[in-house]
């Protein structure tokens, strides 16, 4: 090897090893820099992470942050990322006794075993936890044998007799709504998403679940039923949505409501009260009816007529394909009909084209403006 090849090999060894001390110092002021990270950072970081196993998980990656995880705000529970449900019940509890009196401002409650029992004991222990520790939002999933039929499923036997507390958003899936329900003291909820729920009421009465809420504005029912007469009613509810409710016969009252969406097959479009004065958008989305035939025909258009008429204050509406598509088949009933719209300054259908007599029975009474029309 001669002198020159000599002092290149060493060089390059010479460099190698810069490079690897670089690398080094590299990772090493990194890991400093997150060691250093200030708590809140950390805690907010850990909570955009999908659960509250995958957080504890990731705290152990650094010894600064090996307890961070008890002052992170939310606790997300998920059966589904355990093998054994025991292990999840193990886990659970183990969560709540080492987390310490730290306040948890949103609790989720994902029950998805697919076992004949869900664990009221372990359910009641986290939503007590919660209460206890100041939740303001709770989201409780037991969804894994469409429990809403079961009725010892019911909101009292899950929640128990609880205070009143300062929840202030709750989503609940697949259980049993009752009477206790209504008593339950939620003086301060804003936001109600029920879904897959059984609506029931021991009392031979109209059932009217929502009016003890003084301060609910924001009600979402999906999949939801009452085997009787419903009324939705609130005095200060703004924004109401209706997914495929299914009752024997519904009543809405809500003086201030100012956003209405209605996702239902025709037959349960129809309402015997609709007193919703200051409404601004609709949304109504028809779903198709396998039993829609020929004599359904006038039935389907008195009830789409009084349903205008109750919604004559709107602003805004939208129309989806289905909607669209009926109103285009009873065009010609429509162009004998006067319009009950006076406000309209709105109408997105989703259609590729649309009679001009469906049109004009949305322009007939907007004399003074016309209403803008979007065909998606």
């Amino acid at each position: 090897m001669t002198m020159n090849e000599t002092g290149i090999s060493c060089e390059l060894v010479r460099n190698g090893k810069r490079a690897r001390e670089e690398e080094e110092e590299d990772a090493s002021t990194a890991t400093d820099r997150l060691t250093h990270l200030p708590e809140s950072i950390v805690c907010y970081i850990l909570s955009l992470l999908s659960d509250t196993k995958s957080v504890v998980q990731t705290s152990v990656l650094s010894q600064a942050w090996r307890f961070v995880w008890k002052h992170v705000p939310i606790l997300d529970l998920r059966s589904d990322s355990f093998q054994e449900y025991s292990s999840f019940q193990r886990y659970v509890e183990n969560v709540l006794s080492r987390r310490g009196p730290f306040n948890v401002s949103k609790i989720s409650y994902i029950d998805s075993d697919d076992s004949e029992d869900v664990d009221f004991s372990l359910f009641d222990k986290v939503v007590k936890y919660g209460l206890s520790h100041g939740t303001l939002h709770l989201v409780v999933d037991l969804d894994s044998l469409g429990t809403y039929m079961d009725e010892n499923y019911t909101f009292s036997e899950l929640f128990g007799t609880i205070p009143d507390c300062n929840l202030i958003t709750m989503k609940i899936r697949a259980v049993w709504i009752d009477d206790s329900f209504v008593a339950s003291g939620f003086s301060m909820l804003t936001t109600l998403h029920l879904e897959d729920c059984m609506l029931h009421s021991s009392l031979p009465e109209e059932f009217d679940p929502f009016s003890k809420f003084p301060c609910l504005n924001k009600l979402v029912l999906a999949h939801c039923m009452h085997h009787g007469r419903i009324k939705i009613s609130g005095s200060q509810l703004l924004s109401l949505e209706l997914d495929g409710m299914v009752c024997l016969d519904m009543e809405i009252s809500a003086p201030r409501l100012k956003s209405l969406s209605l996702l239902q097959e025709l037959e349960y479009l129809q309402f015997t009260k609709l007193s919703v004065p200051f409404l601004d958008h609709v949304d109504i989305q028809a779903t198709d009816m396998n039993f829609f035939l020929e004599e359904d025909e006038e039935c389907v258009r008195k009830s789409l007529i009084s349903l205008f008429q109750n919604l004559k204050n709107a602003v805004s509406l939208s129309l989806g394909h289905y909607t669209v598509k009926v109103l285009s088949d009873m065009s010609e009933f429509l162009e004998q009909q006067p319009s009950p719209f006076t406000r309209l300054n709105s109408v997105i259908m989703v259609a590729d084209s649309v009679p001009y007599t469906v049109i004009n029975y949305f322009l007939k009474e907007s004399a003074s403006m016309k209403p803008k029309f979007v065909f998606v």
